[in-house]
């Protein structure tokens, strides 16, 4: 198989910063996780050998297992391993290979999977999740725990009341979510190693975060640390927000670019159904971002 993917240093890298994540979604949430992880990028790596099999170069990216993984941490522990297929079916084809493959997508194609999966089986991914397992040897002794809950996530618990919540659970993770989505200090540490190790642009992030800050206290009037530390804003911070191929290439697009999404995840949680705005406020940046910036290039050249 090594023959059909063409390595990117970049985009292994990428892969490099998620595997502590992933390690700490199986400890939390049991194996299922992990079997979340191979179907999503199995089915995303062969939806992309379908489309360049063809090809001179018959090689798959290596950015496909990035839209695999990301798409996988992204969902509920206890979502069906076919709708995870099918969101990676989905991320591929319609996020990445329409547009003519890597390097000439407008969106992240994660995202799109994800949007899909969220818009047509919302059951699936807002009804169930699963209570943490916190002593150890926690998930690594079980496929899934089957403690289910049915009270809300912490951001949902947030939106409803606007009151505080645990703060260290929240830093560490041991929190009920997405499975990639809990720990905030591991996506801070991923983060981290992304900026030194130049795979990723602060500018971005910081845009985003700031944003993100100010219209939370403008919105919701009140502390926007546990809105920062809960749902998948701070996830999608380090690992969406700075797709390098979706992402403005002018420095000051990629300013108005953070501060858009940042502004529309806080609106969006404020005055939709959703209580997780972000994979939305990505895609309205991914669509008129382009736009946006192919006007201030061409002031810039007035």
């Amino acid at each position: 198989m090594k023959s059909l993917i063409l390595r990117q240093k970049m985009m292994e890298k990428v892969l490099f910063a998620l595997i502590p994540i992933a390690i700490f979604a199986i400890y939390l949430f049991g194996w299922r996780v992990l079997a979340v992880i191979f179907v999503s990028n199995l089915f995303a790596f062969v939806s992309e050998y379908l489309f360049v099999r063809k090809k001179k170069v018959a090689k798959v990216s290596t950015a496909v297992f990035v839209t695999g993984s990301l798409l996988a941490l992204t969902l509920p522990p206890t979502i069906p391993l076919w709708i995870a297929a099918v969101g990676s079916i989905v991320a591929i084809t319609f996020g990445k290979m329409v547009f003519g493959g890597f390097g000439m997508n407008v969106f992240n194609p994660a995202i799109v999977g994800r949007t899909f999966i969220y818009v047509s089986f919302p059951n699936a991914m807002t009804m169930n999740w699963v209570e943490p397992l916190q002593k150890f040897p926690g998930g690594l002794t079980f496929w899934q725990n089957k403690d289910l809950i049915t009270t809300a996530t912490p951001i949902a618990t947030l939106q409803n009341t606007t009151g505080s919540t645990d703060l260290p659970r929240l830093l560490l993770g041991t929190i009920s979510g997405s499975a990639g989505e809990t720990s905030a200090i591991l996506i801070i540490l991923a983060g981290i190693y992304l900026l030194v190790s130049k795979t990723a642009k602060w500018q971005p992030i910081l845009a985003v975060i700031i944003s993100f800050v100010i219209f939370t206290i403008i919105f919701y009037q009140t502390d926007p640390l546990p809105f920062l530390l809960s749902g998948g804003l701070l996830f999608g911070a380090v690992f969406m927000i700075t797709d390098p191929v979706s992402m403005p290439k002018n420095k000051y697009s990629i300013w108005i670019y953070g501060i858009l999404v940042g502004f529309l995840t806080v609106f969006i949680r404020k005055y939709s159904l959703f209580s997780e705005g972000f994979m939305f406020a990505l895609l309205i940046g991914n669509t008129f971002m382009p736009i946006i910036e192919y006007g201030l290039n061409k002031a810039k050249v007035k």
